[in-house]
């Protein structure tokens, strides 16, 4: 029997329902699956494929993560998603590239090299005013909000200091993330649209409300979703780089009245399936766990 590894991290393990239901439908489907912990010491080998899902938190540990993963491909383990795959997402750099390569519209974005990520720099932004009087701020490698800050010309106060401080010092302990300067989009006050994709299909789309720089909500599914929000999403979908993903997450915001990426998340994403009504959940579930067993079997 097939053992798969659904993959989380020491502080998540067992903890997370999407982990718990994916691992139960696994065994349904003939699988031996357990829950495990990218971060323990036990031998690769024990597992023949691994799923990648709440390793949230990796940034902290990117090179760490980083090694293991590169592990587990000299060890011709199945990685879903694909290992060169994850390692492009990480990255938000290459991760853009990939998709204005693809003509995919994303939020405005200025890149700038870990090193040069200075106070001096942010007074450049204000003097050349090249975006307008908010800026937010964030590494290329990270998640769940963790250092991403606001940066008000209008409102300069000790906390900005405090906050360009604390991400300078985790650039300084992760010499592979950049950052990534970008506009702040007031509409998003108004709820991020986050498009989940199993297996190519676009199984549920969500109103997201992440609480980096307003109230946290429970994300909600919605069925009336925008038209540009549709198109954008199943054009990402399609792009070669992405479109053999297992599963995927695409975020976007609507400025004005165009819809722009502000992430695609292929690494760890959160499926939202807690969110949905009982009926949905198995059935997103369910379509991830056939799924992971086609590519299992393919490989």
């Amino acid at each position: 029997m097939t053992k798969v590894a659904v993959v989380s991290c020491d502080k998540w393990i067992n903890k997370i329902e999407e982990d718990r239901r994916l691992k139960y439908e696994l065994k349904k489907v003939d699988m031996d699956a357990d829950i495990v912990s990218w971060q323990d010491s036990c031998d690769i080998d024990d597992y023949n494929s691994y799923v990648l899902r709440s390793v949230w938190g990796y940034q902290d540990y990117y090179k760490d993560f980083k090694n293991w993963l590169m592990k587990l491909r000299e060890n011709k383990k199945v990685v879903i998603n694909d290992v060169d795959v994850v390692l492009n997402n990480i990255d938000k750099e290459k991760q853009f590239d990939i998709l204005l390569k693809n003509d995919i519209k994303t939020i405005d974005t200025y890149f700038v090299d870990n090193e040069n990520f200075t106070l001096e720099l942010l007074t450049e932004f204000v003097d050349k005013k090249i975006f307008d009087e908010k800026i937010v701020f964030k590494p290329t490698i990270s998640g769940s909000g963790d250092n991403t800050f606001l940066y008000d010309f209008n409102n300069v106060d000790i906390s900005f200091y405090e906050n360009f401080f604390k991400l300078r010092a985790f650039l300084d302990k992760n010499k592979d993330s950049n950052v990534m300067v970008q506009p702040y989009i007031s509409s998003i006050s108004n709820g991020e649209y986050s498009c989940v994709f199993i297996d190519g299909k676009l199984t549920h789309t969500m109103l997201r409300f992440p609480g980096v720089f307003s109230d946290k909500k429970s994300s909600i599914e919605i069925e009336d979703v925008p038209n540009s929000v549709l198109s954008l999403a199943n054009k990402v979908e399609s792009i070669d780089e992405f479109k053999n993903s297992s599963y995927m997450r695409v975020d976007m915001v609507i400025d004005g009245d165009v819809a722009k990426i502000m992430e695609v998340e292929l690494t760890d994403p959160d499926l939202l399936t807690r969110n949905l009504d009982s009926k949905k959940q198995k059935e997103v579930i369910k379509r991830l766990a056939k799924t992971i067993q086609r590519k299992i079997a393919e490989s």
